[in-house]
């Protein structure tokens, strides 16, 4: 209890007037009831016990203490142990007044009321029959009141005698009731205290205090059930536990340099799941000063809002794409074509735009009605969309009129075959309903920046092709005039400049690292190629392989790849183990150029085949040429591994898988991308996973960018990750810096 409240107690004015005796009996009643405050009693209980303890220091006495009710402006008995149910049951209600006995004048004149006589004294008028039929002959009341002094109730003993209090008397009422304020005022605040920790208890949103040094002191059940850690786990850990790492430092700085210089902050944020599965929360920060002002704790609360951005998106999602086919809608396409202008403008990459017409739909719909129309329209949906990679935009923008945008191009040749896959396509027969149709398309194409600038010109550049091709027959596609010139020149300029940096050595090799997901080892590594451009800076191979493969480059290129690789393993044999191995891929046109003399290079170098992996793509497999028989089966023979890149993405052949004793499969990073416990791709992961290790095959999973994904890939029992969760591509030296910090 706080000291100045207790030597108020303990020394209240007039003390000193009494006797020894005396005020020994009231240093212990004061003693008594104080213990059982700082115990935590009841504060009923110890009203009761108040009024126990001064009727045993009164003879031919009874206490009570009466409570005001502000509401309905009247008094109810609170305490009164040794008056008879009867009577408390009449002096309830009592309403303070100057004819309203000793307590109603107490309260009324909030001031202390002795009366000698309660049935000849008219301050007792309006309640004389309580009196004369409980025997009450004198009653004497103190008011009662709160820390700032409000009169809150009153204190009374009512005798059987006729008598005025002594100086004893009025002391121990005065004591009775300070004590009778301050228990009735703790009662208060510990009542709201269980309010509010009720409330924070309860509380839908999760809800955490954290200290000055933001480590969090206390959280509710809310944050249990949305992030999964148990107070146990998270108190004593800084806030920072149950944010996503997609956010920079920079982001947290800014918002914690909000909260310092305004006391709040609010906004969506991604947090993070104890078991790592990232959602979108809606975060508020609010600053609890102390008294001087400064920040003394942090009140942070947030809510998942999974759900609601779920409804969002289905308005949005209405307001945005076609509701027959699912595809962007006219509105979306042109957001999104203005959005990739502005990121080729910044890569300087190209974009092309694709108008697709349906030859001969019109007949398909007078013929078979529109219900086959529709169902044309959504298979010619898919079918193109099927034709397309995950970057690219397919759109409807109204009855057989489709659009696409093809992104990242390194030149006119990355959408060619593009195109020439989606006439194949569209050619093929629709089923439907029983129905059998046929129609073909009309393709125009333009290109950003060759052909324009805006994308009012590049729609109306490929509107114009698209007609064109109309006119050349039918079931083609036609480029917009200046696009082919310009295109030509930017292959020719790369090609003559990959030239040039073969010569200068501005070519090198990054190594990204492949890890045992089991052990956490690291021997094995991918080489991949940059190009350190004089002028450009770092380019990488999406934009010069395939024209180093039109210019025949590519044999020399890949030949100077597998040499350094084989170098650099030799040096990490020695050095690190000896059974590490580095994985270089190896285009399909370098196996029908010419023989490898690979296999005679590592002889020459005194290792082993298993030094090198070799990764190919799905499709070489599916058009076997001879040239790639022998090189694999000379592969086979010399111990070299053979790994299938990409899988999943190509047209997957087992014969050939088992044939030429492939070593591994590399799943495609489209499949772990999306990867969690309830997606289709956790099952394809598992099926192919399976699979291999049924034909002997080890499985490398690409892409692996989150440690959720590695505990899902663990779980389904894949060997190896690779990705940004486990480190970006490195130089040779970081490479070596990154093994020596791990297994």
């Amino acid at each position: 209890m706080n000291k100045d409240i207790t030597q108020q107690i303990i020394a209240p004015t007039g003390y000193f007037d009494l006797t020894n005796p005396e005020q020994s009996k009231i240093l212990e009643f004061q003693q008594e009831i104080l213990e059982l405050i700082v115990l935590g009693n009841n504060y009923k209980e110890i009203c009761e016990k108040i009024c126990l303890l001064i009727e045993q220091l009164l003879d031919n006495a009874v206490a009570s203490v009466m409570l005001l009710d502000k509401g309905k402006q009247c008094m109810n008995v609170f305490a009164a142990p040794s008056i008879p149910a009867e009577c408390v049951t009449r002096l309830n209600g009592l309403r303070p007044g100057p004819e309203a006995g000793s307590c109603g004048n107490a309260v009324f004149r909030q001031e202390a009321v002795f009366i000698e006589s309660t049935l000849d004294d008219p301050r007792w008028q309006s309640i004389r029959e309580i009196a004369i039929d409980f025997n009450i002959l004198s009653c004497w009341s103190m008011p009662v009141r709160s820390k700032g002094g409000e009169c809150i109730g009153s204190f009374a003993l009512s005798s059987f005698e006729h008598r005025l209090p002594s100086v004893f008397h009025r002391k121990l009422l005065q004591v009775g009731s300070f004590i009778i304020g301050i228990a009735l005022e703790q009662q208060k605040m510990n009542e709201q205290l269980h309010l509010s920790s009720k409330v924070f208890e309860n509380s839908p949103e999760a809800i955490m205090i954290a200290d000055e040094n933001r480590v969090i002191i206390s959280i509710n059940k809310a944050l249990n059930i949305i992030t999964g850690f148990s107070a146990e786990e998270i108190v004593g850990k800084p806030t920072s536990i149950v944010t996503s790492i997609r956010h920079s430092t920079k982001f947290f700085q800014k918002i914690w340099g909000s909260v310092k210089q305004s006391g709040h902050w609010q906004g969506e944020v991604w947090n993070r799941h104890k078991f790592g599965r990232e959602y979108p929360a809606w975060l508020t920060i609010t600053s609890v000063p102390n008294n001087n002002g400064s920040s003394c704790y942090y009140l942070i609360n947030f809510s998942n809002i999974t759900d609601k951005k779920k409804s969002d998106e289905i308005i949005w999602r209405q307001a945005n794409y076609d509701s027959l086919t699912g595809l962007p809608n006219r509105n979306m396409f042109y957001d999104r074509l203005s959005h990739d202008i502005r990121n080729v403008s910044r890569t300087g990459a190209l974009l092309a735009v694709l108008f697709i017409d349906l030859d001969r739909f019109k007949e398909v719909n007078d013929s078979f009605g529109h219900s086959v129309g529709d169902a044309l329209l959504i298979e010619a949906a898919k079918r193109l969309s099927g034709c397309v990679r995950e970057t690219d935009t397919v759109a409807r923008l109204g009855g057989d009129e489709f659009t696409i945008i093809l992104n990242g191009l390194t030149d006119q040749n990355c959408a060619e075959r593009i195109i020439q896959l989606i006439l194949l396509e569209l050619t093929k027969p629709f089923y439907l309903n029983a129905k059998l149709a046929y129609v073909t398309a009309s393709i125009g194409v333009t290109f950003f920046p060759a052909d324009a600038g805006s994308t009012e010109i590049l729609m109306k550049n490929a509107d114009q092709a698209m007609y064109a091709a109309k006119n050349n027959g039918r079931n083609c596609c036609s480029y917009f005039t200046s696009s082919m010139r310009k295109a030509t020149e930017i292959r020719s300029r790369i090609a003559y400049e990959l030239r040039h940096a073969l010569r200068e050595q501005q070519l090198f090799l990054m190594y990204q690292p492949i890890v045992n997901l089991t052990t956490g080892y690291i021997h094995k590594a991918e080489a991949l190629i940059r190009w350190q451009h004089p002028e450009r800076g770092t380019i990488y191979p999406i934009e010069f392989i395939s024209i180093a493969e039109e210019s025949s480059l590519i044999a020399e290129i890949g030949d100077w790849v597998f040499k350094q690789a084989v170098n650099q393993v030799a040096a990490w044999q020695a050095n690190y183990n000896t059974n590490f191995q580095i994985s270089i891929n190896k285009s399909p046109k370098q196996f029908i150029s010419k023989m490898s003399d690979w296999v005679d290079h590592l002889h020459q170098k005194k290792l082993k085949g298993q030094s090198i992996i070799v990764e190919i793509t799905e499709n070489l497999l599916l058009d076997i040429h001879e040239l790639v028989v022998k090189q694999l089966l000379s592969f086979r023979d010399a111990g070299v591994q053979v790994a299938i890149d990409d899988f999943g993405t190509g047209y997957s052949s087992l014969s050939y898988l088992k044939k030429f004793d492939i070593d591994y499969l590399k799943i495609d990073q489209s499949f772990i991308s999306n990867l969690d416990s309830k997606s289709n791709d956790r099952i394809l992961c598992e099926a192919v996973i399976t699979m291999a290790h049924r034909l002997g095959m080890k499985v490398v999973a690409e892409g692996v960018e989150t440690n959720s994904q590695k505990q899902l890939l663990i779980a389904m029992g894949c060997d190896y990750g690779q990705g940004y969760f486990f480190s970006k591509p490195l130089s040779a030296e970081n490479f070596e810096a990154f093994l020596q910090q791990t297994p």
